[in-house]
């Protein structure tokens, strides 16, 4: 046995540097106020198998745009993964709502993402060939990785007023590290009670696309902050042949209103829907 001085160091030690990971690293996740972080499935963790999800994008009645997302270990990192969103066509012809409104080729958003939750970088890639019935073939791609806890994306366009590259505002990631970007539905978020509620920055690049000055360069929305709520009812919602009782979720911002419907026994996501403009929702409905 060491003298009892030593010992009572060593024991101050360990006190010391626990406390001061609990403070730094812990009390932060779990202080009011802050958004819930990524949540990566065990199975993903392990580098296991990760199964795709299949989504469909409902407008106005009609299937609008199929979707597909999931999990993707990123080469050379056992700890760090991608979150994607892979939109594309329906197998039958489109609706003429999309010719009305958004003329979408593809589109595919992408988190980079820690195991532990925490956000370290965005990447966003969409192709339209036109915009509110008019012929306006554009390509847009964000990028941009976090640094000291702010993210500062940078938008390359591509389109009739040529080739265009600018960052934007910079945005402060939480501790947790989510940004809210509604039309990447994640698998599950965990922790979610009623009447919980934060504050969040979001991310939008459907809304850049519609933004009336990006393609010369400049920027009107599709950034910014959301209010986000749980209500305090639960709701029942009919999926997979059942009804299933999930926790709501408001999203609320000066150009962004969403609804998240969240399984009450798993937290898994099984609807979204996307309000783009008084007349537009896009409702993400999960098929598996």
């Amino acid at each position: 046995m060491p003298p009892r001085m030593i010992s009572m160091i060593i024991i101050g030690f360990f006190l010391v540097v626990n406390f001061s990971l609990f403070y730094s690293e812990i009390l932060p996740r779990i202080r009011s106020g802050l958004p819930p972080s990524f949540n990566i499935d065990l199975a993903d963790e392990a580098g296991n198998l990760r199964p795709v999800v299949n989504w469909k994008v409902v407008v106005k009645g009609e299937e609008f745009l199929k979707l597909r997302t999931g999990t993707t270990l990123v080469d050379g990192a056992e700890d760090e993964f991608r979150l994607w969103a892979e939109y594309s066509p329906p197998s039958i012809t489109r609706p003429k709502i999309s010719r009305d409104f958004l003329g979408l080729k593809s589109m595919r958003n992408e988190f980079h993402v820690h195991r532990d939750g925490d956000m370290l970088g965005l990447n966003a890639r969409l192709q339209v060939e036109s915009l509110k019935n008019v012929d306006f073939p554009l390509a847009i791609q964000i990028s941009g990785d976090v640094s000291n806890g702010v993210l500062r994306p940078l938008v390359r366009t591509e389109s009739s007023f040529g080739e265009r590259e600018f960052y934007i505002e910079p945005i402060d990631v939480p501790v947790t590290g989510a940004v809210f970007q509604p039309f990447l539905p994640v698998n599950r978020i965990l922790g979610l009670y009623p009447g919980r509620s934060w504050k969040q920055p979001f991310f939008d690049p459907l809304s850049m696309i519609l933004s009336a000055g990006i393609a010369q360069g400049g920027l009107e929305q599709g950034v910014g902050s959301v209010i986000a709520k749980v209500r305090g009812e639960t709701d029942l919602v009919m999926w997979g042949g059942k009804k299933v009782r999930c926790l709501v979720i408001d999203y609320l911002g000066h150009d962004l209103e969403s609804t998240v419907w969240v399984g009450e026994q798993n937290g898994m996501v099984i609807r979204q829907k996307n309000r783009l403009s008084e007349s537009m929702e896009w409702d993400l409905i999960r098929l598996n």
